[in-house]
């Protein structure tokens, strides 16, 4: 435990110091957390926000050395200023409402704030943190190789490699996750993570973040990310979470949907081909997973198609109008259902929402809601024009944007069937955070090739002329 607190408080200071370098180390310390809460007795659940003031640390850094921090962001992209502001104005009533409930209930109010705000933070800093593609490269590439390591503990644990290392693996946790299908059970893997959900998540962000990086790469390089990618196909089919396994195809139909809609629909056949690598893995996997492929047939299982449906009006719509009927036009007030707010011990109402919808309905209520989409809705399209200008423009920097705006799309699609993810405040800050990279994508410095510069020639002094005499 002392270990971890210190590295935050290392991290931190760091971040005061250099906050580009913060980000960076929050990143590690992301992929630290999890293995080094298992070793503390108990693991304490309140150990999993040692990123957190790594982040706050970093925010507070960009805003003091960032000329116009918050006003240059609202000049570019005015829209989501003003519906940012709105969103404020309108949570008004949601935070009211939780801090009167009792004594102790406005830590439900602050821890509200934050799980909504630190998106939004995330966001500007992100707009900010880039000042070239190598800059945004190198953190999607820290992200892959830092995580990507980490995931390894996954793929070990599922080829039983793990028996001895309990107390990082899923078994320190002390319970067991079981999926029931029909006929078959599936057992799901959290690996060197705190749980399948987490491991999930970062194992598809891995893979969708390598296919980026493989798409913007050349030579070695991106053969060399679309190998690394097959560690993270691997692991995600490990998780046994289905919601996560689903981001993958998300992600390429809203990729190739995005070149269509660009008219860039040559690079639909250079898209399809770069996944041939990674998602051989599937099949190979699927035949050396012999005791595992209750997992695959899980996946494959009869009626995805309907539960799918299902799962998205039951959580996306249904879960809402219910919230309506039960808790009112104003809801139950910031912060009761966000995750991780089961551990204060104050006087709250009970509640039951678990897709980010449901959640935003049961907090915020009809205005809350109406603002919080409203944004949404301007991020998007703020989004999508930058995304299609960029691929118009043949440039390098679309091919960057188009791989983030169908890596947030993906993200969305699972978000609305559960928002319990979120509950890390790693994840909801860098999903904020690459969304702020993705739209300051168009003033970012392109690479510059190498000058070749001409051999230089060694100066030679030229021989002083003698003049003789003529001979007579």
């Amino acid at each position: 435990m002392y270990l971890l607190l210190g590295l935050s408080f290392l991290f931190s200071v760091r971040a005061l110091i250099g906050w580009r370098k913060g980000i960076l180390l929050m990143i590690v310390l992301a992929a630290l957390q999890d293995p080094l809460r298992k070793l503390v007795p108990g693991t304490p659940g309140w150990l999993v926000l040692v990123t957190a003031p790594v982040f706050v640390a970093a925010v507070v850094t960009s805003v003091g050395r960032t000329r116009h921090w918050w006003g240059e962001f609202r000049q570019h992209f005015p829209s989501i200023g003003k519906s940012l502001q709105v969103l404020a104005v309108l949570s008004l009533p949601a935070a009211f409402i939780s801090a009167t409930y009792g004594r102790g209930s406005w830590m439900l109010t602050l821890l509200g704030a934050f799980s909504y705000s630190i998106l939004f933070l995330g966001m500007i800093a992100g707009y900010h943190y880039a000042r070239s593609l190598q800059e945004l490269r190198k953190l999607l590439a820290t992200y892959c190789i830092v995580h990507g390591l980490v995931l390894i503990g996954g793929i070990l644990e599922g080829f039983g490699y793990l028996s001895g290392w309990k107390s990082i693996g899923t078994d320190a946790l002390g319970y067991d996750w079981i999926r029931w299908g029909t006929g078959y059970t599936v057992d799901m893997i959290a690996g060197f993570y705190r749980s399948a959900d987490v491991m999930g998540w970062h194992a598809a962000a891995v893979f969708m973040m390598c296919l980026v990086l493989g798409m913007t790469g050349k030579g070695k390089s991106r053969r060399g990310w679309l190998l690394w990618s097959m560690v993270a196909v691997t692991a995600l089919l490990l998780c046994g979470r289905r919601k996560m396994v689903y981001m993958l195809p998300v992600f390429v139909v809203a990729l190739v949907w995005i070149y269509w809609q660009a008219g860039r629909s040559s690079r639909v056949i250079a898209i399809v081909s770069l996944l041939a690598i990674p998602f051989a893995t599937v099949w190979l996997a699927s035949d050396a997973l012999e005791d595992r492929s209750a997992n695959i047939r899980y996946y494959q299982g009869e009626g995805i198609q309907e539960s799918l449906l299902s799962r998205i009006e039951g959580h996306g719509f249904s879960s809402v109008a219910e919230t309506y009927r039960q808790s009112g036009f104003f809801g139950e007030g910031l912060g009761t259902a966000t995750p991780g707010s089961h551990h204060l011990k104050v006087e709250r109402p009970r509640v039951w929402q678990e897709s980010t919808t449901s959640r935003i309905m049961v907090e915020l209520g009809v205005p809350g809601m109406l603002g919080f989409f409203a944004v949404m809705v301007t991020v998007v399209l703020c989004l999508w024009r930058e995304t299609m200008k960029q691929l118009r423009e043949k440039s390098l920097r679309g091919q960057y944007a188009a791989g983030l705006l169908a890596f947030f799309l993906a993200n969305v699609g699972s978000l609305t069937i559960s928002g319990q993810i979120l509950a890390d405040p790693f994840i909801a800050a860098f999903l904020g955070f690459l969304v702020g990279l993705t739209l300051s994508i168009s003033r970012l410095a392109l690479p510059q090739p190498p000058v070749r510069r001409r051999p230089v020639q060694p100066y030679e002094p030229a021989m002083p002329s003698i003049d003789r005499p003529d001979s007579r």
